[in-house]
């Protein structure tokens, strides 16, 4: 399941053999001496080791736009910025981000069904991560990931 999960969340990205060899850093994590901080939270160790590995394939960041300017990065193609003029005046709302930033990746991998961000959480810290994945894989990927224990929502 996770090596499948792995595939999924990178966007099937990984070279041949990676998801099993990242899949058993993982699964080793609660006992790797550089998650000895999670102090026995080996869902966290776990979840911190997943976030470790597949960092160049999500945004993460305490800032909302911080996070948006990585989503930018991973696109070669003019990917809009982040909309300030949305909040003029009032705290970023969320919701309407969130909503706002999947109507502009369903239009990008349109031959794949477009892309969607799923919010991962370590519970580590108060820093979010940012999955930007295939629309055809979301409902697979919140499946494995609740199966396995991990807090990976639509954030909407």
């Amino acid at each position: 399941m996770l090596p499948e999960l792995l595939r999924r969340l990178a966007c099937d990205a990984l070279e041949p053999g990676e998801p099993e060899e990242l899949s058993q850093q993982i699964l080793s994590a609660p006992e790797d001496p550089e998650f000895e901080w999670t102090q026995g939270d080996d869902a966290m160790a776990m979840a911190c080791a997943l976030q470790d590995a597949l960092e160049e394939f999500a945004a993460t960041s305490d800032k909302i736009d911080e996070a948006h300017e990585q989503i930018q990065e991973m696109f070669e193609d003019d990917f809009p910025g982040f909309p300030y003029e949305m909040f003029e005046g009032s705290r970023v709302d969320s919701k309407a981000y969130f909503s706002w930033l999947n109507t502009e990746l369903a239009q990008r991998a349109v031959e794949e069904g477009g892309y969607e961000a799923l919010t991962f959480e370590t519970g580590a810290d108060d820093k979010m991560t940012l999955f930007v994945v295939y629309r055809k894989d979301v409902e697979r990927i919140l499946e494995l990931a609740a199966a396995l224990g991990l807090r990976i929502v639509r954030p909407l």
